[in-house]
């Protein structure tokens, strides 16, 4: 409990001022905020829906940014099922981004729309693309959605990493007050949101309460 608290004491108290970051310079990423993980479907979580109007809100900040919506999409026979329940079918209401954040705030040419096959969306080719058109005109990403432990985690891993390999000095930001994770058996929502916060933390990852 001791060292619980220590890390819950290191994770406060950080806040971003949204001005501070250069708007040219700066992506929001917004993962999976998809039916099948907020409202219905074997994977959707309540604790995950509790954090929509935090996403909202942060989406209205930055209207006019560059902006990636990662959507868990998958085939009837996708790889990813042999480790979790079946999910986010592609064709089926499940892997459609929430109506919540189907607004005004999520268009212009600079928005993207991204379909992913894997927890990680750094691999989703999509991706790929976007960052070899886009890796030396941003500066800043601002990770958001979920589920925190696994793709949140995997994605700002791996994208820290990449540009670490290559020696260059990007932010990666990741607000916790619009990230969570689920409740499951023996998986606790709270200490593996706590976990992966931390983890990424340690791995040079900006972990913030939330951005002003």
């Amino acid at each position: 409990m001791n060292a619980i608290e220590r890390i819950e004491q290191e994770l406060s108290g950080k806040e971003i001022d949204l001005k501070s970051l250069n708007k040219e310079r700066t992506a929001l990423v917004v993962v999976d905020m998809v039916i099948g993980f907020v409202y219905s479907g074997a994977l959707a979580s309540p604790r995950v829906a509790a954090i929509v109007d935090n996403i909202i809100e942060l989406n209205m900040k930055t209207k006019g940014y560059k902006k990636l919506f990662f959507l868990d999409t998958h085939e009837n026979d996708s790889q990813e099922f042999l480790s979790f329940p079946q999910h986010c079918v592609t064709g089926t209401e499940e892997a459609e981004l929430i109506p919540d954040l189907k607004t005004e705030f999520s268009e212009g040419a600079e928005t993207f729309y991204i379909k992913k096959n894997s927890t990680n969306a750094f691999h989703s080719p999509g991706f790929q693309k976007w960052l070899r058109e886009h890796e030396d005109e941003v500066d800043n990403f601002i990770i958001s959605g979920c589920v925190t432990d696994i793709c949140i985690l995997q994605a700002a891993l791996t994208l820290k990493s990449y540009f670490n390999e290559k020696n260059k000095s990007k932010r990666v930001i990741v607000p916790q007050n619009t990230t969570e994770t689920y409740d499951f058996g023996s998986h606790d929502g709270y200490l593996m949101n706590l976990f992966a916060l931390y983890n990424m933390h340690v791995s040079g990852i900006e972990i913030v309460e939330r951005i002003n």
